[in-house]
């Protein structure tokens, strides 16, 4: 078969879309492995749907070898527009989600997952067994359909992004006793790249020409390559000393605002933390947050933080003293443990959450 300058780009440029893509699954599946086999899924949150996302670009590869077919055509533009919201609102839920240990957002996404699956089988079908799919009733319901599909997926890619900006408002705003947890400077860097993926997906498969298509797909390679290139690195428990400089900032403001309680009522302050922290041993978790502490104990999250700054250095550093000191006593207890088990055990999420609170400590 004898194909037009402008149909072998478009095989082309999708050959090298499929290829980028797969290989980005490949290598995300590999890059797992050591030394973070054991918690993979702490520091590459999300990385079995990053996979299964990649790889599922191969359903377009019949494409590579219809560039000429309408019908194939359609299929890449439906998919095209149906793929970049899904997966970017997928990617960022099973990455944040997992992060911010939020697991509402699981079964909307499964149950749209098989809309996804039924449309992109349609799709193939259409590419395979090309015919009367392009005429009539058919057409016209399966761009009706693929289009409210579409318009759900952004809604729920919307939906999605807000998780990360209400994450990073948050964080701002609390002190967290494992700061390294959040992966802030990450989160601010990587925000804008399933826009951009977005705009370009959609702007591609709405134009549709051959000239577009092809262009597109070069773009959305490079964009592809970003993602990896960002992924490939564990983003958590590499921050602790900005970010608790951050996290400290402005803190005097609010410690003078408490100079006014009595000593009296610092003391009885002091008492319901200790008994809170020390006996009750909330530090064991290890989502443990300054507001958090303060609901519990009933206490003006203001009152709470400036006892503590006053009387025991502050709530990071007097939450991960009595972490470092049950660690130092599981691991005499229990001395087959290894690191990790240590950390677990301890109220940090990883080593490097242990290793990071010891040094500051030290």
């Amino acid at each position: 078969m004898t194909y037009s300058f402008q149909e072998l780009l478009l095989s082309i440029a999708l050959t090298i879309y499929v290829t980028v893509n797969v290989v980005v699954g490949v290598i995300r599946w590999g890059h797992k492995c050591a030394p973070y086999t054991k918690h993979a899924d702490y520091y590459f949150p999300g990385w079995r749907t990053m996979v299964g996302c990649s790889l599922s670009y191969l359903l377009l590869s019949p494409v590579i070898f219809l560039p000429s077919d309408p019908d194939a055509i359609l299929q890449l533009r439906m998919m095209l527009l149906l793929s970049s919201p899904f997966f970017c609102a997928v990617l960022i839920f099973s990455y944040f989600g997992r992060v911010l240990k939020v697991t509402w957002w699981r079964k909307p996404i499964y149950l749209l997952s098989i809309t996804y699956a039924v449309m992109a089988a349609i799709a193939l079908q259409m590419t395979i067994k090309p015919g009367t799919q392009m005429e009539g009733d058919f057409l016209k319901w399966f761009f009706i359909i693929g289009g409210a599909l579409a318009l759900i997926y952004f809604a729920i890619f919307i939906l999605a992004f807000r998780l990360i900006l209400k994450a990073l408002r948050q964080f701002s705003e609390e002190n967290y006793s494992n700061p390294d947890d959040f992966p802030k400077q990450y989160a601010e860097s990587i925000a804008w790249i399933p826009v951009l993926h977005l705009i370009m997906s959609w702007s591609t498969a709405i134009n549709g020409d051959l000239w577009g298509l092809s262009f597109g797909l070069f773009i959305l390679s490079i964009l592809s390559v970003i993602i990896l290139l960002g992924s490939l690195s564990p983003h958590r428990a590499t921050e602790v000393d900005r970010l608790e400089a951050d996290l400290n900032a402005g803190t005097s403001e609010k410690a003078l605002e408490a100079e006014t309680l009595s000593p009296e009522r610092k003391e009885e302050i002091l008492r319901t933390i200790r008994r809170r922290v020390e006996e009750e041993k909330v530090y064991l978790d290890s989502n443990l947050t300054l507001s958090k502490l303060s609901r519990d104990c009933g206490l003006n999250r203001t009152y709470v933080s400036s006892v503590l700054n006053e009387s025991l250095g502050g709530f990071f550093y007097y939450v991960n003293r009595c972490r470092l000191k049950h660690a130092d006593d599981y691991k005499s207890s229990h001395p087959q443990a290894d690191v990790d088990d240590i950390a677990l055990a301890s109220g940090f999420n990883s080593r490097q959450s242990l290793y990071n609170a010891r040094k500051r400590l030290n």
